[in-house]
């Protein structure tokens, strides 16, 4: 199976790909040795995408109240992820691999909140207008404040979809 981290957040997908490259590989249970090494292979490198997500929220931290906290921020980084700390840290940008679990925004939101900033931006960012784009902002705020506003408070939704039955 598979577990790498505290909060298992990545235990249950880790499961889930694990049983569906059992199944694409070994139809026939003839365990090939090549297909074998596959399917380790495969496995190892789902693993290290997953390893460097979540050594990046302890890396990265500012924290330094307790032990842990001092010994992970001076860890030894993988070369994997040191090399997408970097191109991050070259222009803002992430490059996302095939069949990654975590997705662009993922990886952006925490490199950006663990502090991690871009030494300069894309220059794809200098060919937007920045009255459009403000005014584009402007809008999805208003229709995420308004969605917001609509909503039930937390507990009225509980009261609505999870009561207890009386007893």
């Amino acid at each position: 199976a598979g577990f790498l981290e505290p909060l298992e957040s990545t235990s249950i997908h880790m499961i889930q790909t694990a049983i569906t490259r059992l199944l694409a590989l070994f139809p026939d249970r003839s365990f090939d040795p090549t297909l074998v090494d596959e399917y380790n292979r495969l496995s190892r490198r789902e693993a290290e995408r997953i390893r460097d997500f979540v050594i990046l929220h302890y890396h990265q931290t500012t924290r330094d109240d307790a032990p842990l906290w001092r010994q992970v921020r001076t860890m030894e980084v993988p070369e994997t992820l040191r090399r997408k700390l970097e191109l991050f840290r070259s222009r803002g940008r992430y490059f996302r691999e095939d069949d990654d679990l975590f997705v662009e925004a993922n990886w952006l939101a925490v490199m950006l909140g663990q502090g991690v900033v871009p030494r300069t931006i894309d220059p794809v960012a200098d060919a937007l207008d920045v009255e459009r784009t403000a005014a584009r902002m402007a809008k999805f705020r208003d229709a995420v404040a308004h969605a917001a506003a609509e909503m039930p408070t937390q507990q009225a939704f509980i009261d609505r979809n999870c009561k207890a039955p009386s007893v």
